[in-house]
C-alpha cells in the first residue's frame, strides 16, 4: 500500500500568521478529511498519555488513537523544544498554544490500533513544516493511505487544497503519491535531492507536476496566462485570486496516466528543471508508487 500526499508551499509571513493558518489547517483538515474519526478521538477517554513516552498499548485493539506534536526553535540559541500529547478534546487546545511559538514542525496523526493496542495503520497525518535551511518558506501537508483515497475523498482533498491555495498564494501545490522527505517525483528523479533546494526557486521553476496542482502566478504568466492553460483542454482550470492557476488534469486521481501525463508535461516543460528522469533498480521500482512523470528531458 502506498500513501497519497497533499502539499501546499508558500512564503513564511510571521509567527502569528503561521499560528492562525496552522491551527485552521489542522482542525479544518482533520474535520473535513476524517470527520467521524476525528470526533471519535476527541471524545475518547482513558487513552494513556504514557503511550507517547513508553512502548505500552495505546488503547484497546481496533480503537482509534492519535497524537499532537510540535517542535519549536529558539532562533538565537538553536534550542529545539518538543511537545506532544495524545489527541483528545482536552488536549487539542494545547496545540493552539504550542503553535504560538516559532514552529519548525507540527503534526496531527490518526491511527487504527492493532490487536495488541499498538499503532497500526496510519489513517491520516497532517503537518506544517519550516525547514532549517529554508526558513523563508512553509509547507502544509496531508498524507493518507491510497486505499482511503476513493473518488469521494478525492473531491474533499481537492476542496481543502483549493480553499487554502486561494488564501496563501502558493509557490507550488499538488496532490500525488507520497515520496521520501516530501519530494515530488520530478525532484526525486531529476533533482535537486532536497525540497529545501527547490523551494527558493519554486516561483521560477516548478517543483513537479501532478493530477491536481497549483501553478504559481509567475509561471502562469510565463506560460502565456491562465487562458493559455485553459485552452489546453484539461478537466479543470481555475484562476486563483492572486493569479495562480489550479489545474486538475483528469476527473479521477487514477486517470492520470500515459497520454495525460505526457500532455501535462508538454504544457509545463518550459517551467520544469531540465534533466532526463532516472529510473531506479527493479527492486526499488517494485516498491515505489506507480510512476507518474514523463521520461524525457524538459530542454
Amino acid at each position: 500500500m502506498h500513501s497519497v500526499r497533499c502539499e501546499i508551499d508558500t512564503e513564511y509571513r510571521g509567527v502569528e500568521w503561521l499560528a492562525d493558518l496552522a491551527w485552521r489547517w489542522f482542525t479544518e483538515g482533520a474535520e473535513r478529511l476524517e470527520g467521524a474519526a476525528f470526533q471519535e478521538l476527541l471524545d475518547s477517554t482513558g487513552l494513556p498519555e504514557d503511550s507517547l513516552r513508553r512502548s505500552i498499548p495505546c488503547g484497546p485493539g481496533g480503537a482509534l488513537w492519535g497524537f499532537l506534536s510540535t517542535s519549536t526553535v529558539n532562533r538565537a540559541t538553536g534550542r529545539i523544544t518538543g511537545r506532544s500529547r495524545v489527541l483528545t478534546r482536552k488536549n487539542l487546545p494545547l496545540l493552539r498554544q504550542w503553535l504560538a511559538g516559532d514552529v519548525q514542525l507540527a503534526e496531527l496523526a490518526i491511527y487504527r490500533l492493532d490487536e495488541e493496542g499498538m499503532p497500526g495503520e496510519q489513517w491520516l497525518r497532517i503537518g506544517v513544516a519550516r525547514d532549517d535551511s529554508s526558513t523563508d518558506w512553509i509547507r502544509l501537508s496531508v498524507e493518507a493511505p491510497d486505499g482511503r483515497f476513493g473518488s469521494s475523498q478525492q473531491a474533499v482533498w481537492a476542496g481543502l487544497l483549493g480553499d487554502f491555495a486561494r488564501e496563501v498564494d502558493p509557490s507550488y501545490a499538488q496532490i500525488g503519491y507520497a515520496l521520501s522527505i516530501g519530494r515530488t517525483e520530478h525532484e526525486e528523479r531529476v533533482g535537486p535531492p532536497l525540497p529545501s533546494m527547490t523551494l527558493p526557486e519554486s516561483r521560477r521553476l516548478l517543483r513537479g507536476y501532478e493530477w491536481l496542482m497549483v501553478v504559481p502566478r509567475e509561471i502562469v504568466q510565463a506560460l502565456g496566462g491562465a487562458g493559455a492553460i485553459a485552452d489546453a483542454g484539461f478537466h479543470r482550470v481555475e484562476e486563483l485570486p492572486q493569479g495562480a492557476v489550479l489545474l486538475q488534469v483528469t476527473p479521477g486521481f487514477e486517470d492520470f496516466a500515459g497520454p495525460e501525463i505526457e500532455r501535462t508535461w508538454r504544457l509545463l516543460r518550459p517551467a520544469l528543471r531540465p534533466g532526463t528522469p532516472k529510473r531506479f533498480s527493479s527492486d526499488a521500482e517494485e516498491w515505489s508508487p506507480p510512476s507518474r512523470i514523463w521520461y524525457a528531458d524538459a530542454v
